[in-house]
């Protein structure tokens, strides 16, 4: 049994990997629709974040201590573009929901322009190309 438990986390890492990458990818893609106020943008670029977050707190994948942060910086992230998310533009400017659409908006323009995000851009990239795989577990004596 703990052949097989060793093999399918063995064999989950190049795939988890692969999802990882595809996701980060797809992050990048939403920002320039994002930045242009495309409708829906927004939320979709929260949910891929919200999915790279947890496939990084795979605890049996990557070393905790290299993922935290980015966790964090992640959340942050789409905690930046929830307002936006929620949100609806309105095409007459007088009404209070179009103030708050411009509001959720400029708030997510300034994350998407900040240091910060280009600094988890850079991160995700690195953490693509050379992912920190947590160590192999080492064999248990009883190991037949």
């Amino acid at each position: 049994m703990l052949k097989a438990l060793e093999r399918t986390n063995h064999q989950a890492e190049p795939v988890a990997s692969s999802f990882l990458v595809d996701q980060v990818a797809a992050l990048l893609r939403y920002d320039p629709s994002v930045r242009s106020g495309e409708r829906d943008a927004s939320s979709a670029m929260s949910a891929v974040a919200g999915r790279v977050w947890s496939v990084l707190g795979d605890r049996r994948l990557f070393d905790r201590t290299a993922v935290d942060e980015l966790r964090a910086e992640l959340a942050w992230l789409a905690e930046a573009l929830a307002p936006l998310s929620h949100s609806a533009p309105v095409r007459e400017p007088a009404q209070a929901s179009g103030c708050a659409y411009e509001a959720a908006y400029d708030a997510a323009l300034t994350a998407l322009e900040s240091d910060r995000y280009f600094r988890l851009v850079a991160d995700l990239q690195q953490f693509c190309s050379t992912p920190p795989v947590r160590p192999q577990r080492r064999l248990h004596l009883y190991r037949s």
